[in-house]
């Protein structure tokens, strides 16, 4: 489960935090990312000397991508770390520049005096979006294949063209550098 009883972490100083998001839940409508497997998240929340709430921990997925060589699906692993910080909005206050509502820095989330629970969803949400890559390009293993898909990389290289005739005219002072050897 991924929220936080309030009350239990107070008198407790620690609790684990465990649970997962499935990929099609409504959290992650919009978010132009493609989950072929649950989120998981493993960690702990803890409370801070000034009386906030940091989680700890990493989530991981399986995101899925086209191959940016051959446009076929890769299901790319995902792993990274997480830190949540939640803070009294009254007390956070690192350099005087506290807005209205809070603290001004967008990592700390408010943590309202009359909360009995943290929802961490929403969070998680966001360091995923942060985090997971949004565009891959395999590398190519020792004998020029692409390492997820196993097709030969030149395959996907573009032949060198020979310049068009007709090309933009403007083009011409450069060209003309290009032709010229260099004079040392």
């Amino acid at each position: 489960m991924l929220t936080v009883d309030l009350h239990r972490l107070w008198r407790e100083r620690t609790l684990p935090v465990r649970g997962s998001i499935d990929p099609d839940a409504g959290l992650w409508n919009g978010a132009d990312i493609a989950l072929a497997e649950p989120v998981n998240v493993a960690g702990a929340a803890s409370i801070t000397a000034d009386g906030g709430v940091v989680v700890r921990g990493s989530w991981n997925a399986a995101v899925a991508h086209e191959c940016g060589r051959c446009l076929e699906e890769l299901r790319l692993a995902v792993q990274r770390p997480m830190n949540i910080v939640y803070m009294p909005p009254d007390r956070w206050d690192s350099d005087g520049l506290n807005g209205p509502d809070g603290p001004d820095d967008p990592d700390v989330r408010p943590l309202h005096a009359r909360a009995t629970t943290l929802d961490l969803k929403e969070a998680i949400r966001e360091e995923v979006l942060l985090e997971a890559p949004r565009y891959v390009l395999p590398s190519e293993d020792e004998d020029g294949c692409c390492v997820e898909c196993g097709d030969p990389v030149e395959r996907f290289r573009p032949e060198p063209s020979e310049a068009v005739a007709d090309a933009d005219p403007r083009w011409a002072a450069l060209r003309s550098l290009q032709s010229k050897p260099a004079n040392h």
